[in-house]
């Protein structure tokens, strides 16, 4: 493309209201899957997590501090495998 094109008023605001509606559609379709429970992915990231914590919690000393910060691992996993779900979803499409 010649460069007086992309760099002329008309064809930037109509990049930039491209750019605005995409963002938007992007929001959207976030908001209706952050809605939805995906249970088999929170399960999965659930499943995944307590093995890993089994894992470490069998290798550290007996300590509740520590038994305690272990059992939070299930939890965040399957929280950010969820996020990296969605963000995976709404990404594919565009």
């Amino acid at each position: 493309m010649p460069r007086e094109i992309i760099h002329s008023p008309h064809y930037t605001r109509r990049f930039h209201l491209a750019r605005e509606k995409n963002h938007q559609k992007t929001t959207a379709i976030k908001n209706i899957l952050n809605q939805k429970p995906h249970l088999f992915i929170v399960v999965l990231g659930a499943v995944i997590g307590a093995i890993l914590s089994t894992f470490i919690a069998y290798h550290l000393n007996s300590n509740p501090l520590s038994y305690t910060l272990i059992s939070v691992i299930p939890f965040a996993l399957a929280y950010s495998l969820r996020k990296v779900y969605i963000h995976t979803l709404v990404h594919s499409q565009e």
